[in-house]
């Protein structure tokens, strides 16, 4: 699972992070869509950041990282439905998945975490202002970072042990 170095520099590059995290909000935007959109997309940032440490650090803290991947994407799904409120729109909750099948975890959240990335980098998807477009879509790929992340730790984890 360990890859050398990260495939994303740019999630670790601090002013980067703020300007992907502002680029989202809308121009017309007042202080409380500015602030609440911000608190979204630096959300989505911590989550992404997180993914990327679980799938390239050392096979001994993939526990760790893995555990801090699911709390992240399970505390933003949780702040969601009262920033919605905040800005006048209604929480749809998550988009449903797809069926994972078989695929391994690792590669369920390297794909999960490819999505948020592209949603991270286009700004576009907050012009409309915060949480107004793809909500429901964006809940669904944090979701399935921190679904990813779960069943990674249940891929390592030793059954027998359990007994």
């Amino acid at each position: 699972m360990h890859t050398p170095g990260p495939r994303r520099p740019w999630l670790y590059d601090p002013s980067l992070g703020g300007v992907l995290v502002r680029a989202h909000r809308s121009p017309v935007a007042g202080a409380a869509s500015s602030v609440v959109s911000d608190v979204v997309w630096g959300d989505v940032l911590a989550v992404l950041r997180w993914a990327e440490a679980t799938l390239t650090c050392p096979p001994e803290l993939t526990g760790g990282t893995a555990w801090r991947t699911a709390a992240a994407s399970a505390g933003m799904l949780r702040r969601l439905p009262g920033l919605c409120r905040e800005t006048g729109v209604a929480w749809p909750g998550p988009a449903p998945a797809s069926p994972a099948g078989e695929v391994p975890a690792v590669q369920r959240l390297r794909t999960a975490a490819d999505r948020l990335a592209v949603r991270l980098c286009s700004p576009e998807e907050g012009v409309a202002g915060p949480l107004r477009d793809s909500l429901a879509d964006l809940a669904r790929d944090v979701d399935e970072v921190g679904a990813a992340a779960i069943a990674l730790l249940a891929e390592g984890a030793d059954w027998t042990a359990a007994r």
